[in-house]
């Protein structure tokens, strides 16, 4: 070898050893507290200075041959001297040779000790605004335009996380009034798959609605997740949502009123959840279990389960279940359209048909106490689809078991979003209530029972008409048949003043049959009403009135048609007035030459054979007379008009026969 090639590779390999030398010399250097706390002090002092702000660190470390980094003991202070931030530990071991090809591996973080106090007041700025303005780049200068290969050439490689063990715990956050605090949560991703808990995750926040100010707030008792094949397992145990908006429940002094009250809910909930798809775009997923309970509204989900695909544009669920106490919906599928302001698209949804079987005092406690006894179970198949502010039903059947009780309909809602615009409407195209249905139906509610014999004989009932119910109404129209005959009817429930009004029509309707009183036949009759049903009013007029079981209210009625016993009447005027004791009623009927009119009272009508009646009858004599008279004159101008128009036959005809005319008229006027 050339002795000056051997001395020019000597003062090289000095020259490299000496820089390995000083590289190791620094990196024990480093790696000394001495030398790591005069940095530390260092940096903190910079960061003051950006800052403008107190920042305290106990303690910094750094191993550059392990590549850990620690940090303990951090606090930063805002502008107004207050503690902003605190953390009391960090530490990271990351592989810093991975940073060169773009990717930050992280073996292991921990960090605990979590404290932040955030602030934006409505007039101000956060008080952790100091902060971005801190660190805020200074825009980049313009350049001038690059050809495209030279910007094909300066793209860089997407950076990567890749995460091998995190640990997080002992987390206090606030922003204004809201608040979240976490226990604790890990994650491991292994030679087996990934794997990871949460514990204890709790949050609190403020919300501005319509109607005022409201307090939400949420709990996980724990979260276990671990992935598998590709498959992601989620199970979430003692998840629960409260809401309070400062404000009585709506059924308070209310005792007919359901719970449910969007206002005050505390619902409790567990579920598992399998994601075995899931890309950027697209999602499908198995429920395998879901249960949710509300002690407070009465809701109680025992299963809800269903696979459902989704992208961002729909969803498609199928094998849909959904189990509440002793109800059971079972359909095949359902299809989303998920909302997006920006590509205009609204939120709606149709299903496949719907079937269950349900007992109605399963929503009794949220909705309707009235419904707590009712045990009668029903099964029903529905269409469902809608949207934000509009649901519709198709192809309704509702029966019961044996089929006595049957109902089929069409129906929708609309204004969701306002109660006061809250609009349904159902028409119901057949309902038939066979046999004695109808009085188990009754049954089934805590209520009095008010002519139940005479709903007896009615026989079967069918009923075709409209359910509608605005705001604060309940309206019903339709024809009611029964055994004793048909109905036209519409009668209208006020919420605001408790009062029940409306209208009957009959054209042929057995009264005697259903008031087991053979005596009387068939009756045509056109009747309104109106029925007090408040139930403060009602009682202080019982108490008034010594008490009874009677309705209170007044009903007018005209009577087209009716018969006793062998008597028909026509165009009676009927006027009955109850006070819940005592039943009173008119009936009279106009004649020209005679009124007649009785008076008549009861006070059960289960037992009219007690029915008090005082007739009345009044004769016009002056009517009898100005009969007489009106007879005698338009008998005159009938016999003025004949001579008349024999007058003038007998001008056109021979005079001997016109003698034997006028011969026969004045016989005929003797005879008369």
């Amino acid at each position: 070898m050339n002795k000056s090639v051997s001395i020019t590779l000597k003062v090289i390999g000095g020259i490299i050893g000496f820089i390995l030398l000083l590289l190791v010399v620094a990196a024990i250097l480093l790696n000394t507290q001495a030398v790591q706390d005069k940095l530390l002090g260092i940096a903190t002092e910079k960061l003051e200075e950006k800052l403008q702000t107190k920042v305290k660190i106990e303690k910094a470390s750094i191993n550059v041959f392990n590549q850990d980094v620690n940090l303990m003991g951090l606090e930063v202070e805002d502008l107004q001297h207050r503690k902003m931030l605190a953390l009391d530990k960090l530490s990271l071991d990351i592989d810093v040779m991975k940073l060169l090809a773009n990717t930050l591996v992280i073996s292991k973080a921990e960090i605990e000790g979590v404290r932040a106090r955030l602030y934006k007041p409505e007039d101000g700025p956060a008080n952790y605004q100091f902060v971005i303005d801190a660190f805020k780049k200074d825009k980049p200068k313009k350049k001038e335009q690059e050809d495209e290969d030279q910007k094909e050439n300066k793209k860089k490689e997407p950076f990567t996380l890749d995460i091998k063990y995190a640990k997080l715990a002992a987390v206090d956050l606030q922003y204004n009034d809201n608040k979240v605090t976490l226990g604790e949560v890990e994650y491991d991703n292994g030679w087996f798959g990934a794997k990871g808990k949460l514990k204890s995750l709790q949050g609190q926040w403020e919300m501005k609605t319509k109607k005022g100010p409201q307090t939400a707030s949420f709990r996980i008792g724990k979260i276990d997740y671990k992935e598998d094949d590709g498959k992601h397992d989620l199970e979430i145990g003692g998840l629960q949502f409260k809401t309070d908006n400062h404000k009585p429940r709506k059924n308070t002094n209310k005792p007919k009123r359901g719970w449910f009250d969007v206002g005050h809910l505390d619902v409790i909930a567990d579920l598992n959840l399998v994601i075995d798809y899931l890309e950027k775009d697209t999602l499908h997923a198995v429920m395998k279990s879901f249960v949710a309970k509300d002690t407070l509204t009465g809701f109680n989900v025992k299963d809800f389960h269903f696979t459902v695909g989704a992208t961002k544009q729909n969803a498609h669920l199928r094998d849909i279940v959904l189990q509440h106490e002793n109800t059971v919906l079972n359909f095949d599928s359902a299809y989303v359209v998920l909302p997006s302001k920006k590509q205009g698209r609204k939120f709606s949804f149709q299903t496949s048909l719907i079937h269950g079987k349900t007992l109605l005092k399963d929503i009794s406690r949220p909705f309707a106490k009235v419904l707590q006894n009712f045990k009668m179970p029903l099964e029903l198949s529905v269409l469902f689809s809608g949207n934000d502010s509009t649901l519709f039903f198709r192809d309704i059947e509702v029966h019961t078991p044996d089929k006595r009780l049957t109902l089929e309909a069409v129906g929708g809602i609309e204004n969701l979003k306002k109660k006061e615009d809250l609009d349904i409407l159902f028409h119901v195209n057949k309902l038939t209530a066979k046999g004695t249905v109808k009085e188990e139906i009754i049954n089934q509610f805590a209520v009095k029972k008010l002519m139940m014999n005479q709903l007896s004989t009615l026989g079967d009932i069918t009923f075709k008409g409209d359910v509608h119910i605005p705001y604060r109404r309940e309206e019903f129209k339709g024809v009611l048949g029964t055994a004793a005959g048909s109905l036209n009817f519409d009668f209208t429930h006020n919420d605001d003043t408790h009062y029940i009004t409306g209208n009957a029509l009959t054209r042929s309707f057995r009264l005697g049959k259903v008031l087991k009183m053979p005596e009387i036949g068939d009756v045509g009759v056109k009747a309104s009403f109106k029925i007090d049903i408040d139930k403060k009013r009602t009682a202080q007029v019982r108490k008034k009135n010594g008490g009874g079981k009677m309705p209170i209210g007044v009903v007018k009625a005209t009577v087209f048609e009716c018969s006793y016993k062998k008597i028909k009447v026509r165009d009676l005027l009927v006027d009955i007035k109850s006070n819940g004791a005592l039943v009173e009623g008119n009936i009279s009927q106009s004649n020209k030459g005679l009124d007649w009119a009785c008076d008549f009272s009861f006070t059960d009508i289960d037992k009219m054979s007690n029915i008090k009646v005082k007739p009345k009858v009044k004769i016009k004599v002056k009517d009898l007379f100005k009969k007489s008279d009106d007879k005698k004159k338009s008998d005159d101008k009938k016999k003025k008009s004949e001579d008349k128009k024999q007058q003038s036959k007998d001008d056109g005809q021979p005079k001997e026969k016109k003698s034997n005319k006028f011969l026969n008229l004045f016989k005929k006027k003797s005879k008369e």
